[in-house]
């Protein structure tokens, strides 16, 4: 394993550094030990929240620039993780011709 933190693996990397802590079977640790580790090691990775804004051009998500993370139209990527947005426009039924949302342009 290289020197990267914890929160800076990917879950492969991960997986493969707490099999690896189960074989070796040295410096035993105990399950609530290990288990309050893993625990500080969730919270820690679900505090750090990115926000993305853009507009819908022509049926694509154009993101702002700059963007926190690497995007391109439809895209963004998070770590070794392309996601692909595909999303479509659903018109809400509207019980009252007054209670329809405006648009501005």
């Amino acid at each position: 394993m290289d020197d990267k933190t914890i929160a800076a693996m990917n879950d492969a990397e991960f997986d493969a550094l707490v099999d690896h802590f189960i074989e070796r079977g040295e410096d035993q640790v105990t399950p609530r030990t290990f288990l309050q580790v893993m625990t500080d090691v969730a919270e820690q990775r679900s505090q750090h929240e990115v926000e993305l804004s853009g507009r819908v051009v022509n049926g694509e998500i154009i993101f702002d620039l700059p963007a926190p993370l690497p995007v391109g139209a439809n895209t963004l990527y998070a770590g070794d993780t392309k996601i692909k947005l595909n999303l479509r426009v659903e018109n809400a039924p509207v019980s009252s011709r007054s209670e329809r949302p405006r648009l501005d342009p």
